[in-house]
Formats: structure tokens, sequence, C-alpha cells
């Protein structure tokens, strides 16, 4: 009985802490930039023909104007849309990505990086020209420290700051990041273009309806959301992060019927002893309180023990190896090799609110087991349950 109880509360537990597991691994790559979206323009134009070295837009990527950033900030839902650029720089030996950043921006997208995970250095001024920030594994990788010159396209650019891009932010990880008007002038472009808009929006649950209403005013554009990255999972992932709830409940309906079958026969094994507690003058009522008190007891002690396995199996998920996203959020960014891949666990959490209906569904379930076959059992005449069995 109390394993039949424990099983439910713990399958309960365990697979709404793997749905939420999944659902944040998705949110991860966004976290870090306060965005619910990084919106592109996949370019529907003829190839580029170039292929040699030098500084160029990332395949496949059309730009957006300033006023077109301004009309994503008009779409009813979004809080805010920044604009960024992310170019090449096809060296002799390396592709380097490179990230333009408006310095006034440091609440949503790569601005956002620069003002909180500086590790040395400072972050741009304001209509400074002439500096970069480097990533801290290129940095590390090329040894190259703050006050050194780097070398972007045929220009060279100070290096005033050292930045780590955390896994919570890799959509917007580069390599070098300049400012903004830098960026534009390597790669060509009018100080009004950008190739990304990171996104923030409201309420997260509007994210479908503020895409709509941004290819409703700029035309057809490609979106990160947490939704996509999940697709990326697999089905493991889309199953767990969409409906870990159906599961959950499905897993407490089955430990609920073990723990009512079980309880069942607990009772019918114990008929003559029914028969003869109503045969010296107990009542109804009285048996069935017993039962009650009984399938409590029983419901709580396997409370304990499934919220126990619970948090022990949700615990064990944690080791799973989160999907990678990174290649996929930064596929139109061209990592260099310099960056590694991050390779942490899927971050399960465990929901007190999982935990609480785990503990109400076996107590309320053992009890309610208890109370409906002691009411059957009390139905039948004493003498028949003296004679049972």
């Amino acid at each position: 009985m109390i394993a039949a109880v424990a099983l439910g509360a713990a399958l309960l537990i365990a697979l709404t802490s793997l749905g939420s597991g999944f659902r944040e691994a998705a949110r991860a790559p966004l976290a870090g930039i306060a965005a619910d979206l990084v919106v592109t323009r996949p370019d529907i134009g003829a190839p580029s023909q170039q292929t040699g070295r030098g500084v160029r837009q990332p395949f496949g990527l059309a730009t957006f104007d300033s006023d077109e950033v301004g009309q994503m900030n008009a779409v009813p839902g979004v809080g805010t849309a920044v604009g960024a650029l992310q170019i090449w720089d096809f060296g002799p030996r390396s592709t380097v990505t490179i990230a333009g950043v408006d310095p006034a921006q440091q609440t949503v997208g790569p601005g956002r990086i620069l003002h909180h995970n500086l590790i040395v250095g400072r972050s741009f001024h304001s209509g400074e020209p002439g500096v970069a920030i480097l990533d801290r594994h290129y940095a590390a990788f090329y040894d190259t420290k703050v006050g050194q010159r780097v070398t972007v396209g045929q220009r060279t650019f100070e290096v005033v700051g050292v930045v780590e891009v955390k896994d919570s932010a890799q959509t917007a990880a580069s390599n070098i990041y300049l400012p903004l008007g830098e960026a534009q002038q390597l790669a060509g472009l009018a100080e009004t273009q950008v190739n990304q808009v990171h996104v923030q929006v409201g309420n997260s649950a509007d994210t479908e309806a503020v895409t709509a209403g941004i290819t409703e005013r700029v035309g057809p554009v490609s979106a990160i959301t947490p939704d996509s990255l999940v697709q990326i999972m697999g089905a493991v992932g889309r199953i767990s992060a969409r409906f870990s709830t159906i599961a959950a409940i499905i897993g407490g309906l089955g430990g609920l019927i073990l723990s009512w079958t079980a309880l069942r026969g607990l009772v019918s094994e114990r008929t003559r002893e029914i028969g003869l507690l109503m045969a010296v003058g107990w009542r109804r009522s009285h048996v069935v309180g017993v039962f009650r008190t009984e399938g409590l007891i029983l419901g709580l002690a396997g409370a304990v023990v499934g919220i126990a396995l619970g948090v022990a199996l949700a615990w064990l998920l944690s080791f799973i190896p989160a999907p990678d996203l990174g290649a996929a959020t930064t596929s139109m960014a061209g990592h260099d090799s310099t960056t590694p891949a991050a390779g942490t666990g899927l971050p399960v959490s465990i929901s007190l609110t999982a935990v609480a209906a785990a503990g109400v569904v076996a107590l309320v379930g053992a009890t309610g087991a208890g109370m409906v076959a002691a009411h059957a059992a009390t139905r039948l005449k004493p003498a028949r349950n003296l004679v049972s069995l």
C-alpha cells in the first residue's frame, strides 16, 4: 500500500521536474540577454559571390533599417526591441565572429552582456571609436589582454575589456564586440542597418502573437524563441516540456489505482474482523472511521516516501546532459572554435506546487480508497463477513 502511494507521488514530482528542466533549458540561451525573441531576416536574394577573405555579413541574412526596428517596438506586447549586428571576418586560418553593439542599450541584447558580464576592463563609452571587447575564451586562446590591440579586417582596435559569455547568453555570443557604428563601417553598411533584433516581450505567453505582429509589419522573419529551441531538443524534449503536467497527472492516477487496488485487497483480507466488530455492536460509521484513519496514516507514510523518492529522481535527472543549443542559436554567427561548447546538466527544478500536489493526491487518494472499500465491506451482513475467507 505504501509503495503504491509512494510510486504515484514520486512519478508526479519526477515528471513535472523533467518537463520544467527542458523548458528552462530552452529559455537559457535567451535568459542572459533578457530577450524572448531574436529576430533575423532571411536573405532571399541571389547568393553572395564573395568567397575570399575579409569582413562580411553571415550567409543568408538580410538587414533591417532603424525604421523597421521602430515598427517592431510598436507591436502590441513588445517591451523593447534592440538592434545589433553580427558579422564575420574571414582570416587566413579561422573565421572570427564580431558583434556590433549599441553602447546605449544595456538592458536587452548583447549590450546587457557587456554591462553585466565583464571580468576585466570596462565597457564602451557612447561614441567611442577604435575600441573592442573580447570574449574570455578568445582572449585566452590568442593571449590578448586589455590594453593590447586586435585586428579586424584591415583595422586595429584597442582592447578595453574582456567578457565572459555564459550559457544563458549564447544567442548573443561572439569572439569580438565592437561599437555598432564601427561594425557597420567594417561591413560596408549604413549606420541605420542591423541584421539582428533582440525583442523583449511583456508577457512571454504572447511570444507567438508578437512574432506574427512583427511579420505583419516588416515582412517574413526568422525568430529564435523558447518554443523553437524546444523543437531542436527532439521528441523527448517536446513531450517533456509540453506534456509534463499531463504525464504527471497520469502517473499520479496510476499510483492512485495501485493504492486503490492494494487497499481494497487489505480490506478484503479483514472482512472477518469487520464482521466480528459489527457483531459485537460496532456501527458502520465506526468501522469506516477506523479504515479512514488507517488509510490516512498509510497515505501519509506513502506521501513522505514518495516525495523523498521523487526529489531523489529529480536530482538524478539533473545529471542528464542538457541539449547543446549553442550551435543552433549561434549558427548565424559562425562561431570560432575558440569558444567551447557548454556541457552542463539539465536545469531541473523541483516545484513546491508539485510536491504539495503529490502529498495531497497521496493523502486524499489513500483515505478515500480506505473509506470506499470499508463502506463496501460493511454493507455485508456480519454473519456473511464472519464466514468469508
